[in-house]
């Protein structure tokens, strides 16, 4: 098997760690787009895949914009909400509320851990170092995604944008981690695959980190 970023982390001296989780400890793109496929094909609107794709950025986009940086900004409910919305359909917020489990159900089904990520979780048990879970989601999404991907105890804890009520690289998030831990600064590290939320963010706390690349 061939190293993974994981396998280049260093513990010695750490402490806590602070990790993302969606295209960190698994990978995100395939799951998302199984889980939207899903959703097509039960509701499309009357559009064909391009343009329900095109659609759903756009007005996931113009949620996100509106919302952040509640953690409410992320869900998928509002916007299928936007959509059906803006097409005028009778009862939107019915449509996507059965869209939103829909396509968190199928979400689950598909994701899997990753390899390297899982031996690293291991690795932190092994000596004893603690782990939280720092994510900008609603928090009931993404405890059904750690229980999904069998890792729930290897993580201590976990913040999300919801509870911080701010989305990284807001320090609210890292100094929530930190807190929950019981663990300085100097002591953690930040493990993320975003530069600027999850590395930038961390480092301006003065917390070391690690760029994580899956693949």
């Amino acid at each position: 098997m061939q190293p993974t970023d994981f396998d280049r982390i260093n513990l010695d001296g750490i402490d806590a760690v602070l990790t993302d989780l969606d295209d960190t400890l698994y990978s995100f793109p395939p799951t998302h787009e199984h889980a939207l496929h899903t959703c097509f094909a039960q509701e499309s609107f009357g559009m064909e895949w391009p343009e329900f794709r095109k659609s759903f950025d756009l007005h996931r986009n113009k949620v996100v914009a509106r919302l952040a940086p509640q953690g409410t900004c992320r869900t998928r409910l509002f916007v299928f909400q936007s959509l059906a919305e803006e097409l005028g359909l009778p009862r939107p917020y019915g449509i996507a509320a059965d869209l939103d489990i829909l396509y968190w159900d199928s979400f689950l089904q598909k994701m899997t851990v990753d390899d390297g990520a899982l031996a690293f979780l291991q690795r932190c048990a092994a000596q004893s170092v603690k782990v939280c879970v720092v994510t900008d989601m609603t928090t009931h999404v993404q405890v059904r995604k750690l229980r999904r991907l069998g890792i729930e105890q290897y993580v201590s804890h976990l913040v999300t944008s919801e509870e911080a009520g701010a989305e990284k690289p807001d320090r609210k998030m890292f100094q929530t981690a930190l807190a929950k831990l019981n663990a300085p600064a100097e002591a953690a590290i930040m493990l993320g695959d975003n530069r600027a939320k999850d590395i930038d963010g961390a480092r301006d706390c003065g917390i070391r980190t690690a760029l994580i690349r899956l693949g």
